[in-house]
């Protein structure tokens, strides 16, 4: 096999390296110890992964012709995730968004400062496809219960996809599986280290949440049954395990794609009270809902995809510093916003992305229908001077599918009922505006000015349980048997199986 020699130009720094022709050049990325986010999975399929190579261009893929204009295709640009090398060259490789890898808070030491043994200590995880968040929880030996640190990390398998199908797909042979394993395995170890570097005891308890991909993952389960009908699960029961000596609990889930993140949610909200109906909405990386209507309990999942955390939009981030969170645009379409940290645009975050949109419906620049203006229909409507924040006709049709998807995810749920209180879980929930979206029709007119944003209940629902065991030994058991309860009482609804779904679909694609 021929070698070649590769220029590497990345974050400043020169990597000259030795490689043999038809190589991917994601994977002497990956060799060299350079990590990249692929949203896609690699697949070719969102184009965020555009290189420029300075000589020996390699030939155009079908992916680089679909996501790159003729100009920049002749000036050198091509999709990381599809290049093969075939001769010498020398490629920049943008350095992408800086990701913290932990952020840690102090949230209140209190009683817990100076220890007397006594303390019980615990942390709650809950592993999200884009972020894991934990929190220290402490109980001190006269019963007060405090939540004394919370952290966070990006979960690092990101750069192998940003949504649940593009990790099954990678974890469907067991290499692809062992490598997600150790990279979800060291960030929770990480985050753990973290929180509890500054106590002078055991972690007595550690308590996970998650969706039920992520789950599987992290206990090392094959995921390849998830990702194919009719998607079947190794187990949804609450488990009992071990964490590198820390004794450990996982949440129960519902179903494939109603995972264990949903049902801690319901139990946190006590969604399933007796005489009245409630609603709880997860709008993060999927869309899953669950509606209690007084006696029983239905839950489903829609296909939203991770448009509201920014993914499958071009100029898309997370929520990090930079981030566009809150946009305004005025009749003549000058346009004002706020960005994460007041730092300068990076590009749009989920709400961000949303208020974008919901914005130029309400001026006009967007119809009905969802087709830009002739006038931004080629290049797209940029939010920022240098032009390099802005929305593309393909990032509206994205959002016109997720908030359909969504929209009409409710309405079957609900079935014409109006419920008493709706709940929306996740950052994007806590954060976004709602009278600021009304133009998008994201959510039907029976809850709109009805939702309560309640922040992280997968986690909330993880301590919850985890100030309850650790108290007392038999609170444990109690607890147990009521999310096995919960669990038990869920009827799963398949939107797919319901003759006017694709019905409902389609006239909510409507702003």
């Amino acid at each position: 096999m021929k070698k070649i020699k590769i220029k590497i130009n990345y974050k400043g720094k020169i990597h000259n390296i030795e490689t043999v022709r038809g190589k991917l050049l994601r994977d002497v990325l990956e060799a060299e110890g350079i990590s990249y986010l692929f949203p896609c999975g690699g697949n070719g399929r969102c184009g965020k992964c555009k290189v420029r190579f300075v000589t020996g261009a390699p030939r155009l893929t079908s992916a680089d012709s679909t996501y790159i204009s003729e100009k920049k295709l002749s000036d050198g640009y091509r999709l990381l995730c599809r290049c093969v090398l075939d001769g010498d060259c020398e490629v920049n490789v943008p350095g992408g968004v800086d990701e913290e890898s932990i952020v840690a808070q102090n949230v209140d030491a209190g009683v817990f400062s100076a220890s007397d043994g006594k303390n019980k200590y615990g942390i709650a995880v809950d592993i999200g496809t884009t972020t894991i968040a934990a929190a220290l929880l402490g109980i001190a030996g006269n019963g007060e219960t405090t939540v004394i640190k919370t952290g966070s990390t990006i979960n690092h398998q990101r750069q192998y996809g940003d949504d649940v199908i593009s990790r099954i797909a990678y974890a469907s042979d067991e290499a692809g599986l062992k490598k997600l394993n150790e990279i979800v395995t060291a960030d929770v170890k990480e985050l753990v280290n973290e929180l509890r570097k500054d106590i002078d005891q055991n972690v007595d308890l550690l308590v996970v949440a998650g969706n039920t991909t992520m789950l599987h993952i992290f206990r090392n389960i094959s995921v390849e049954s998830l990702g194919r009908y009719p998607y079947k699960t190794t187990n949804l029961k609450i488990e009992q395990c071990d964490f590198y000596g820390i004794k450990t609990v996982l949440m129960p889930g519902f179903t494939a794609f109603v995972g264990a993140d949903i049902l801690s949610g319901v139990y946190y909200t006590e969604l399933i009270k007796k005489g009245e109906k409630r609603l709880l909405l997860d709008l993060g990386t999927n869309g899953e809902m669950a509606y209690y209507d007084g006696s029983k309990l239905k839950i489903c999942s829609t296909a939203a995809g991770p448009v509201f955390e920014g993914g499958t939009i071009e100029c898309g981030v997370a929520s990090v510093p930079g981030a566009i969170s809150h946009i305004k645009i005025s009749d003549d379409l000058k346009t004002s916003y706020e960005t994460i940290g007041d730092k300068a645009p990076i590009g749009l975050c989920g709400t961000g992305v949303m208020e974008a949109v919901a914005e130029l419906v309400r001026v006009g620049v967007i119809s009905s229908d969802g087709l830009l203006s002739d006038e931004f229909f080629e290049d797209g409507f940029s939010f920022t001077k240098d032009g390099k924040v802005r929305l593309t006709q393909g990032d509206i049709r994205n959002i016109q599918l997720a908030k359909a998807a969504v929209n009409s995810g409710i309405r079957q749920l609900l079935d014409g009922e109006v419920p008493d209180k709706v709940f929306i879980s996740g950052g994007f929930g806590t954060n976004i505006d709602y009278e600021a979206i009304t133009p998008l029709k994201m959510f039907p007119g029976s809850i709109r000015g009805n939702c309560e944003g309640v922040g992280n209940t997968s986690l909330k629902g993880a301590l919850k349980f985890l100030s309850a065991a650790l108290y007392e030994e038999k609170n444990e058991a109690e607890e147990t048997a009521l999310l096995t309860e919960i669990k038990d009482s869920a009827s799963e609804l398949i939107l797919a199986n319901k003759d006017d779904f694709d019905d409902t679909f389609v006239e909510a694609m409507n702003f």
